[in-house]
């Protein structure tokens, strides 16, 4: 009998005390760290370091979190948090007496378990998720202290409408900091415990919830009666105010502009949770500008630094991965080749009724001027004398110039309608298609971060311009630099504005460069000066760039510097007109009357001396592939040299090592010709 009744002792304490010590042993061994488990925190700001997305969940320091939150919460729901180990055992055996004998989930749980569950479990109420739950919390009462876990589930738990923590509840539902809460404002954020998505400040029910934790904090003399009375009195207001409050939402397009970027970078979100931020390039008022002046269902814009590929503002679909038909904003691009290649402004292309194959190309007045200046035809955006020079630099080169140096990506056609703008490409892409016309010859990543740091300071990354071309002429394009060719380009461009399709995009006192565009669903302008880019586009039918774009675009430019800026080219210079070369694979037309007498040419001389020899340049580029020469070294060099012969040099440096081409190129852009 007594072999029976130990047998019956061992198998008891067996039960009781060791299976439950193994299974806790084996259970909390594969748990990872707290600290890992809490939402992401991330946050996003302008580039003056305001907020641009305030993240559903912000981590604050226990020692910066006020008393009365950490009191509230302490008195509403868990009195006994600083004496018990994690689990209340009065509260676990109310609960299963209930469970028993209703056949229904009831609560209970402690902070510590609050905390297990918003971390590592589900919300599914079950023995085993309870069970689970409390082999954690003994768990992380075990190896953190009471003030390392109170600080945890404070900026952690979940307060409804996807919020995590205290402190990102309290701007989201109230647009205040924590220390800014009053205590009405605490209870109502406490009281959103109990049912996130059904008592939060935007439902009603949170109403009746925060009479309960009001009355808890005054017994608990958190409050004082006095201070229970007042938030009494004003509860029902405070709800109707911050529903209103809460309204403010971010723009979800640009804040994913920003994670995909993040990736391409190597950051994933979940490797930036707990304080990282992320300063981008976004300029606020110009963002502000896009906001109030789009209609993102219909139109996009895009502000951009052509010659640091910084983004200023985004705003509409569409802006990196978009595929519209650009329209006559192509011109400009091939114009500019046609230059290098030794076209002049006053050489004549006809403007007559032509077919290639099956098509036909019409004029948008569906007029024929007969003959018409390359400079004219630009200018007012002819398309059939447009397409005759599109075929005399020959359509495979053109395509191959657009995709292979001015780094366009988007969908070619496989025609000649390429000349009038059928490309299928984003924004962005249009910008770097622009970016060295308006800079001289170099294209540059448009990019919208500019730096990522931890919460202690710590940076990450750090924005640098990155060259994805430098533009040399094509084979049998080297009759002009790519400098003169952007001169020539910029100088019709203006007058574009002044004078032509853009007209509507003039604004008196400032100096815009800008090109219209139309295509069959899409109108453009394209404008700047000599920092901004400023792409604007608008869908719809029926639509002409220089009716229905830039006249939008004007008035929101009108708000901003662009205009005001200088072109860094030496934009006053007459190009000496040139013999245009043969190209060799395609038939091409001839200009028929080259002039331009009276213009001055650009001596070849015209910077100080270069380098010197080809040995010596031989020299330069085998100490950068050395890596045995500095980026102020290499500064002082092409400080020496004028801007064809800086590109020259940077084009084959950027070959070699990107990363201090990169380095150099942004010195040169404190002092350099660029």
């Amino acid at each position: 009998m007594k072999k029976v009744l130990l047998l019956i002792f061992l198998l008891f304490f067996i039960l009781s005390f060791a299976f439950p010590l193994i299974l806790y042993k084996w259970y909390t061994s594969k748990l990872e760290p707290p600290q890992n488990k809490v939402p992401a925190s991330l946050v996003v700001e302008y580039s003056d370091g305001t907020p641009l997305y305030t993240p559903k969940t912000v981590w604050i320091d226990f020692e910066d979190i006020p008393n009365l939150v950490k009191d509230s919460i302490v008195a509403s729901e868990d009195k006994r948090f600083y004496q018990h180990s994690g689990v209340d055992l009065i509260g676990i055996a109310r609960s299963f007496f209930v469970i028993l004998t209703t056949d229904s989930i009831q609560g209970g749980s402690t902070i510590t378990q609050q905390l297990a569950r918003t971390l590592y479990l589900t919300t599914e109420r079950t023995w085993e998720r309870k069970i689970k739950e409390a082999l954690i919390a003994l768990w992380l009462e075990q190896n953190y202290s009471k003030n390392e876990i109170l600080e945890l589930y404070i900026n952690s738990v979940y307060l409804g409408n996807g919020v995590y923590g205290f402190p990102a509840a309290a701007k989201y539902y109230f647009n205040k900091t924590l220390e800014q809460l009053k205590p009405v404002e605490v209870a109502m954020l406490t009281a959103t415990l109990r049912s996130p998505e059904r008592a939060n400040p935007l439902e009603k029910l949170n109403i009746d919830f925060t009479k309960t934790v009001l009355r808890k904090m005054m017994n608990e003399g958190v409050i004082t009666s006095a201070e229970y009375e007042a938030a009494l009195e004003t509860l029902s207001s405070e709800h109707t105010k911050n529903v209103n409050i809460a309204g403010n939402m971010f723009d979800q397009d640009l804040f994913w502009m920003v994670v995909v970027e993040l990736k391409e970078l190597g950051f994933e979100l979940g490797d930036l949770r707990n304080g990282f931020r992320v300063r981008t390039t976004i300029d606020k008022n110009m963002q502000t500008l896009l906001n109030k002046n789009i209609d993102k269902a219909k139109m996009a814009g895009l502000i951009i630094e052509h010659t640091t590929g910084r983004i200023r503002a985004a705003y509409g679909l569409g802006i990196t991965s978009g595929r519209r038909q650009v329209g006559s904003v192509i011109k400009p691009m091939y114009y500019y080749l046609a230059f290098m290649g030794g076209w002049n402004k006053n050489d004549i292309l006809e403007d007559k009724p032509i077919t290639i194959g099956t098509w036909s190309p019409q004029n948008f007045d569906k007029e024929f001027w007969q003959e018409v200046t390359l400079e004219n035809a630009l200018i007012y955006s002819r398309n059939v004398p447009s397409v005759n020079l599109f075929m005399a630099l020959g359509q495979s080169k053109v395509k191959n110039f657009l995709k292979n140096t001015l780094m366009v990506d988007g969908y070619y056609p496989n025609d000649a309608t390429l000349s009038l703008g059928t490309l299928e490409t984003s924004l962005v892409d249009v910008a770097k298609g622009f970016e060295p016309i308006f800079n001289g010859g170099i294209v540059i990543r448009p990019r919208i971060i500019e730096y990522v740091k931890d919460r202690n300071g710590i940076i990450y990354y750090s924005y640098k311009p990155e060259i994805l071309n430098v533009v040399k002429p094509p084979k049998d394009f080297e009759a002009r630099t790519p400098v003169e060719a952007s001169v020539l380009t910029m100088q019709l461009m203006e007058k574009v504005v002044t004078m032509g399709t853009g007209k509507s995009a003039n604004i008196p006192g400032r100096k815009i460069y800008g090109k219209t565009g139309t295509a069959e669903k899409n109108a453009w302008f394209v404008g700047g000066d000599g920092r901004y880019l400023f792409l604007l586009v608008k869908d719809g039918k029926d639509l002409t760039g220089g009716r229905d774009v830039a006249p939008v675009w004007r008035e929101i430019a009108k708000n901003t510097e662009i205009g005001y800026i200088p072109i860094s080219l030496p934009i006053g210079k007459k190009i000496a007109s040139t013999e245009k070369k043969q190209a060799e694979e395609e038939t091409v037309l001839q200009p028929l009357n080259p002039v331009d007498e009276d213009s001055e040419s650009i001596p070849e001389d015209s910077g100080s001396q270069t380098i010197g020899t080809t040995d010596t340049e031989e020299d330069i580029y085998m100490r950068v592939r050395s890596k045995s020469i500095t980026s102020d070294e290499l500064l002082n060099i092409l400080k020496t040299m004028d801007s064809d012969k800086q590109r020259e040099v940077l084009s084959r440096i950027n070959e070699i090592d990107p990363d201090l081409a990169s380095q150099v190129y942004t010195k040169l852009l404190g002092g350099g010709e660029f």
